[in-house]
């Protein structure tokens, strides 16, 4: 039997906070929750994104089925670490880190031993913008929520965790974390790393009166890289390699079209414009 009595959110920016808003909404769980800045835990109450909220987690996990850690994916194995002692036996742990491969080792390491059980997630859903102030109970309806699974992990905690994300509304898919950052890398982490790249070489120079000159086109392929600086750090940093692989691949494709260009090749660049039009509509229909 699935025990979700109360669950503990490690963090309440956007992600935490409208986790705890779409737990309540659906009655599912009491809410208890850990935020450092005293302003953030006022808003969380003055919300309804939590029946209690602590200065300090281990206090947040006191009594919690399930632990949800919302905050960068780095910080999260020390911060579990410093927990240790402070999980109920049989707790349920669970994150929305948007790289896995590195973290599941981590906290696999950590757990070992222990009656703590571990199951990685990740949904697929948020925002360039951060902080509870923007968070809203619908954040994570049909979003895909990856599931990650390694060897030995638990079947009763992935049912636990699969229950949580369906239970709000999410979609959820299971997959070994190698994958699944193979496949992020090449969805989310490329195209952020390449609207950075794109704003970094509009900006050159200080150009007058460029921003007079970007419309809405700028604004939506660049939108993202107004995100969170530290946590798209720890992203690159937990995965490096595929990442890597991904802007090679990029390059590779920008080369390509240097040359046809540089060639007058115009019927090469309106077929390459064609085929991006319809890969795009094949992979977001």
């Amino acid at each position: 039997m699935i025990n979700m009595k109360r669950v503990a959110i490690i963090g309440l920016g956007l992600m935490g906070g409208s986790l705890g808003l779409a737990l309540k909404q659906k009655g599912l769980s009491k809410v208890s929750a850990f935020a450092r800045r005293e302003d953030t835990r006022r808003l969380a109450l003055s919300m309804g994104a939590v029946d209690e909220v602590f200065d300090s987690p281990q206090a947040a996990l006191r009594g919690a089925d399930v632990a949800v850690f919302c905050t960068p994916v780095c910080s999260i194995p020390e911060l579990a670490r410093e927990c240790l002692t402070a999980f109920e036996p049989g707790c349920v742990v669970t994150d929305v880190g948007s790289t896995k491969a590195d973290l599941a080792r981590d906290m696999v390491a950590l757990f070992k031993g222990t009656k703590i059980r571990f199951a990685g997630s990740h949904p697929m859903a948020g925002s360039e913008r951060t902080g509870i102030e923007v968070a809203y109970a619908g954040l994570y309806q049909d979003a895909v929520t990856a599931l990650t699974i390694v060897d030995g992990t638990d079947e009763s905690a992935l049912s636990t965790i699969e229950t949580l994300w369906l239970g709000i509304g999410s979609k959820v898919v299971r997959l070994t974390p190698e994958v699944h950052d193979e496949l992020v890398a090449r969805s989310s982490h490329l195209p952020h790393l390449v609207a950075g790249l794109l704003v970094a070489t509009a900006g050159r120079n200080q150009l007058a009166d460029l921003s007079k000159f970007c419309g809405p086109g700028f604004r939506s392929t660049t939108r993202v890289a107004s995100g969170s600086p530290e946590m798209w750090h720890d992203i690159v940093k937990t995965n490096r390699m595929a990442i890597l692989a991904e802007l090679r691949a990029y390059d590779q494709q920008l080369g390509f079209l240097i040359k046809t260009i540089e060639n007058q090749d115009y019927c090469q660049v309106k077929a390459f414009l064609e085929g991006a039009q319809t890969l795009r509509q094949e992979l977001l229909k």
